[in-house]
């Protein structure tokens, strides 16, 4: 069994890809930095896991396709890599409660174009890769926010990727494919992305990876819905919405 988890050098994937490589994946370690990923392919070998890296760069397709060229047969393909956009304001580099208002045009762009086109572009490059009932996991948020937090970039782009995952998926069932893609909604999560400090409603990475990963073995079949951390499988925007009035 393979699984390449993207982002995988460090935070959410690193943890993704040790509790993977605990139940017996081979890991592939897709990260854009090869020294901080060949760091984290010797933490886990060191473990007894056995990894390797891979390099992944979402802003670079050119990785992708050579990643496709690479890998060989893969069981798992965990979409973990992201930016948070730009979040920086007067009050620091990393505000997540910055003003919606405050994001420019170029913020969205360089934001989507990570998150979304560059996962679109990997799961497109790697569909010949997959097995016959290979799983495509994508690490998202709500598409919605709310009033107190509402990063517009980061959010734009997932909501992108969230419909990719349900219309994705609903291709698999079209076709009569075993494979299934779907999303997972942790919850809030300390990385060094957003700054944030572990507390009573903010995950540790090893927490937010355990949660992640449950839904890959819980016997149920998640196809083309986005998984909330409480377990209720999204199958709609208009439901995903009214949950969080």
């Amino acid at each position: 069994m393979k699984a390449l988890v993207t982002g995988a050098n460090k935070g959410i994937g690193f943890e993704i890809a040790r509790q993977l490589g605990k139940r017996g994946y081979e890991i592939l370690v897709g990260a854009r930095d090869e020294i901080r990923g060949q760091k984290a392919v010797s933490d886990l070998t060191a473990e007894g896991i056995t990894a390797s890296f891979i390099k992944i760069d979402l802003n670079d397709f050119t990785t992708l396709h050579e990643a496709a060229d690479r890998v060989g047969t893969l069981d798992l393909l965990v979409n973990n890599a992201g930016i948070p956009g730009n979040i920086a304001t007067h009050r620091g580099q990393k505000d997540m409660f910055k003003s919606a208002f405050d994001y420019t045009t170029d913020d969205l762009r360089q934001t989507v174009e990570v998150n979304f086109f560059g996962t679109h572009e990997l799961i497109k490059s790697l569909l010949s890769n997959l097995t016959e009932d290979a799983k495509i996991l994508n690490v998202t948020i709500p598409i919605s926010g709310n009033q107190y937090w509402q990063p517009l970039a980061y959010l734009t782009s997932k909501a992108a990727q969230n419909s990719m995952t349900m219309v994705f998926g609903n291709e698999f069932i079209k076709t009569g494919s075993k494979r299934q893609i779907f999303g997972v909604m942790p919850g809030a999560v300390a990385t060094d992305l957003n700054g944030m400090p572990e507390s009573d409603y903010v995950k540790s990475p090893v927490a937010a990876a355990a949660l992640i990963t449950s839904f890959l073995f819980d016997g149920k079949n998640h196809n083309a819905h986005i998984v909330n951390y409480t377990g209720v499988d999204v199958t709609n925007y208009e439901a995903e919405l009214s949950q969080n009035k």
